[in-house]
């Protein structure tokens, strides 16, 4: 979830009606909404800006980033499991979650984007 500053949470208004009692009230959304048109790039863009910090932590570490996608690559598997366990811990106290169904962790042959991945061919 990412929050969204006071100042923007008004362009996100919208009306809920109770069906019990008709009365309507104005809310908004304190989070980036699901679903609204641009949330996806917004989200890519933020986390693209987190990933920075935690690249530059280690340069031999390759990080592609394709919205909430992550690749890394690192040529050795002690390496990776080191590098693996940095990221993870660095999403985590940024506040993401990760889906360990969609994680691929320590494997020479990735399925990322669809393409499968192994030694930097697809």
């Amino acid at each position: 979830c990412i929050p969204l500053e006071e100042s923007n949470q008004k362009i996100f208004a919208f009306e809920w009606e109770n069906s019990n009692t008709g009365r309507k009230t104005q809310l908004c959304w304190t989070m980036l909404p699901q679903g609204f048109k641009n949330s996806l790039t917004l989200f890519g863009n933020i986390l693209a800006k987190e990933l920075e910090k935690c690249q530059g932590k280690n340069s031999s570490v390759t990080l592609l980033q394709y919205v909430d996608d992550i690749l890394l690559g690192i040529k050795t598997e002690s390496e990776c499991k080191l590098a693996t366990v940095d990221l993870l811990n660095f999403l985590g106290l940024a506040g993401y979650r990760v889906s360990l169904k969609k994680a691929q962790l320590v494997q020479e042959t990735v399925i990322y984007l669809g393409f499968e991945i192994s030694h930097g061919k697809r």
